[in-house]
């Protein structure tokens, strides 16, 4: 058949053709955009360095491959311009540029693993300190044993255990703590028992004198376990005040997941408008 004769069918051919490919594509976009989400959530909630940053890669793959086919879908769009997809495709623009920046500072954050790292530094290193203290403080009181100081030195070796376990057990409230105004309270908690402690500690070494033997030795033992037990409380505290597993999981489940939704519903109107051409293509 003459060429004006084919010159219709084949414009039509080709519009199909953009048709079903811009179909295929956003299908894959979704796919990708949840892929990456999830793999993003998988990274906040991992257990390990390992874990978070093998799953940080992933949702960081999942994120390139939408960036791959938003440039063929701008492509196809160019290609045939037609208003209503060219708005479509500046909202998911701007919709994924945000998606984007969010997505690299929980990312970023969510791979540092502070708030664990503190709570296992807490439960393994500090919970042997504190242990090493309170066997230290057990040494004391049988010392005194008989002797007119006896009530006061379990007075205050009790005193002493007792604000260095309070201590301890205020590192999980920190660790949990996402506001800083809160930390702070905690850690005036601390340094209320800290003081507590050492002036036991002190008042015990005056009870065992200053001519040295068991009890001074004894004492000593005690406050270098404490000053040991108080050096690990700083570095768990320094670890939780970075709080970056408490961020990222409140990113990720708060802005990142509106953006999610957003970016989708913009692709969901865009395979909408796609599938109506594809019975005008077709008729």
């Amino acid at each position: 058949p003459p060429r004006s004769t084919l010159f219709p069918y084949t414009t039509l051919f080709r519009s199909y053709g953009n048709v079903v490919e811009k179909k295929a594509i956003l299908s894959e976009m979704r796919i990708r955009l949840y892929e990456s989400v999830e793999m993003e959530k998988n990274a906040v909630m991992a257990l390990t360095d390992e874990q978070s940053r093998y799953f940080a890669d992933q949702s960081r793959q999942a994120s390139a491959m939408v960036d791959q086919n938003l440039h063929k879908l701008r492509a196809l769009v160019d290609a045939v311009p037609l208003q209503d997809e060219e708005k479509l495709m500046a909202e998911f623009d701007r919709c994924w540029t945000e998606f984007g920046k969010l997505d690299q500072d929980i990312l970023t954050v969510a791979v540092q693993n502070t708030n664990l790292k503190a709570a296992a530094l807490s439960r393994e290193q500090g919970g042997q300190a504190v242990q090493r203290f309170e066997k230290a403080l057990a040494t004391i009181q049988p010392l005194f044993a008989g002797t007119p100081e006896a009530a006061r030195a379990t007075a205050l070796t009790d005193r002493a255990l007792i604000a260095g376990l309070k201590i301890f057990t205020l590192h999980s409230h920190h660790i949990a703590e996402a506001i800083d105004e809160k930390m702070d309270q905690l850690e005036a908690q601390m340094t209320a028992e800290q003081r507590l402690a050492e002036q036991s500690l002190s008042e015990l070494a005056e009870l065992a004198g200053s001519t040295g033997g068991p009890r001074r030795d004894a004492v000593l033992q005690a406050q270098t376990a404490f000053a040991a037990f108080m050096q690990k409380t700083a570095e768990v505290i320094a670890l939780s005040r970075q709080n970056s597993n408490i961020k990222s999981l409140e990113l990720s489940l708060g802005r990142k997941r509106n953006l999610t939704a957003q970016c989708d519903e913009t692709l969901a109107a865009f395979q909408k408008v796609v599938q109506s051409r594809t019975f005008k293509a077709t008729r």
